[in-house]
């Protein structure tokens, strides 16, 4: 394969007079079938026309199994075409990952979207066991260390070494979509991150409101964002609309109103099929009318004939109402732009909070008034196994009692408001949400647990929408230190936090 027909994507989405179109193939279970022969003939069609830029190829959606995006990436880059491969980190640990990355390199699979994943579901003999060993913002800082020649430490397998740089595209996902302030704070917050650990590019969520749209753009605009940002626009059938607007695709919301058309549409001659194309084609002109570098296009059962149909329509397509024509808002969802024009709200602090902030300060931070004492009496308990013991056993039973500890051995309960996500995420998430709540509730538990960091921006300190900035991403953690004291981690510098051993 050639370097040119693996960067067109690249090449595209960095050239700010294209509007660049990708299109999403959903390989699904299985190795061989109609539905890969229909992906390849669409990909084979796809190539007398020179609109898509590139195929994006899932990668075990909705937390089910499914063909390898690599395996199926080599095929369409063999054909001719460029892949944006989705490398979602539900099923893979840091070894794993990195390993693939190596493997996507020496195949010249350079196109990555990073994501975390759709929590893993029924699989051989039962539920899956869920792994996010690392985050979208972690992963995103080792791409970008590959890029610049990463060097791996003495002492690793296969000792001191320095790799050569490894050209990447990776971006990353966001959803604009959110109800709660809640959820789309943290949303924005974890893409300035995101952006900060190295994304070159962001699609966002699939969704039909049109103001969440504009909303996005802007946002990007006030933050000085300069990476390329696509929008998502994806053309339901009946069938799964009707999925969609049950909750039952992680994040994703369909309201009512937009359900309702589709089912009128629905009695017309042709099923609905040419208001469906048609109103994606509208969307995919406002947007590009928004300012979009791009549209990331995705839909069931569409051939190439109904893609290029939609398309050509959207070039046609211009004027001040096609925002308003697409437009199917939520009941009741919060808009940046309405919240922020406004005077903060008055807030307290809840005492839970206060309480084990001013703690934590008090013998965690070096300035604190307990800390060189907690510190030196931390530091002698390691010089004896019995205290160490001792020391380790009286932490659990505090944090137990406090905050569900895990014992993880590395805490990050100060950066999520003394909640901890070892014990209240599913995907232990440390650097913010995923993408999967629906009206503040987890992806996991839905309708029964909110979201952990809905809660952790409840419960934390005043809140306010005019303060969303990127937060430090926090590295993985050193799974060596699992079920021991991370009191004794912190102050001994073994933790994420690598303090310095001074006494």
């Amino acid at each position: 394969m050639t370097q040119t027909s693996t960067n067109l994507f690249r090449q595209s989405l960095t050239d700010p007079s294209e509007f660049t179109i990708t299109y999403e193939l959903v390989p699904g279970r299985g190795s061989d079938g109609k539905r890969l022969e229909k992906i390849l003939q669409l990909v084979e069609d796809a190539q007398s026309h020179s609109r898509i830029k590139a195929f994006s190829i899932t990668d075990n959606p909705g937390g089910h199994p499914a063909l390898s995006p690599t395996s199926l990436g080599l095929e369409i880059q063999a054909m001719g075409s460029s892949t944006l491969l989705h490398f979602s980190l539900k099923d893979k640990n840091r070894n794993m990952a990195e390993s693939q990355l190596f493997e996507c390199h020496r195949t010249n699979l350079l196109n990555l979207l990073v994501l975390g994943g759709d929590f893993p579901r029924y699989g051989f003999q039962g539920q899956a066991m869920p792994v996010f060993d690392l985050d979208s913002t972690q992963l995103l800082s080792l791409i970008a260390q590959l890029r610049h020649s990463y060097s791996i430490k003495k002492g690793a397998p296969g000792q001191k070494m320095k790799l050569p740089p490894m050209d990447f595209f990776a971006g990353c996902v966001v959803s604009p979509f959110k109800i709660l302030e809640a959820e789309q704070v943290w949303q924005y917050v974890k893409l300035l991150t995101k952006i900060k650990c190295g994304a070159q590019f962001v699609i966002s969520q699939l969704g039909f409101d049109m103001i969440k749209y504009q909303e996005l753009i802007r946002f990007t605009r006030e933050q000085h964002i300069s990476i390329p940002v696509m929008a998502n626009v994806f053309v339901p059938s009946l069938t799964v609309a009707r999925i969609m607007n049950t909750g039952r695709v992680p994040g994703v919301i369909l309201p009512d109103t937009l359900l309702q058309r589709i089912e009128d549409e629905q009695k017309t001659s042709d099923r609905g099929e040419e208001a469906r194309l048609l109103r994606a084609a509208k969307m995919i002109a406002a947007l590009r009318e928004m300012g979009y570098a791009g549209v990331h296009l995705g839909g069931n059962n569409l051939n190439f004939d109904s893609i290029s149909f939609l398309l050509d329509q959207a070039e046609t397509l211009t004027g001040p109402d096609l925002a308003k024509e697409t437009h199917f808002p939520e009941p009741s969802t919060w808009y940046l732009a309405d919240d922020c024009s406004n005077k903060p709200k008055k807030y307290k602090t809840p005492l839970f909070y206060e309480t084990n902030d001013f703690v934590h300060k008090q013998a965690f931070n070096e300035r604190g008034a307990f800390f060189r004492f907690a510190r030196k009496f931390s530091l002698q308990a390691l010089n004896s196994t019995f205290f160490t013991r001792i020391y380790t056993f009286l932490e659990y039973l505090i944090k137990k009692v406090l905050f569900r500890c895990q014992m993880c051995g590395d805490c990050t309960l100060s950066h999520s408001s003394y909640l901890c996500p070892q014990a209240g995420c599913p995907k232990r998430l440390v650097n913010g949400p995923c993408g999967g709540s629906i009206n503040g509730y987890c992806e996991v538990y839905p309708k029964e647990k909110l979201c952990f960091w809905v809660r952790s921006y409840q419960c934390g300190p005043e809140p306010h929408c005019k303060n969303i900035r990127a937060t430090e991403s926090i590295p993985p953690k050193d799974w060596s230190l699992n079920k021991t004291s991370s009191w004794l981690n912190y102050y001994s510098g073994k933790d994420h936090c690598k303090l310095k051993n001074r006494k």
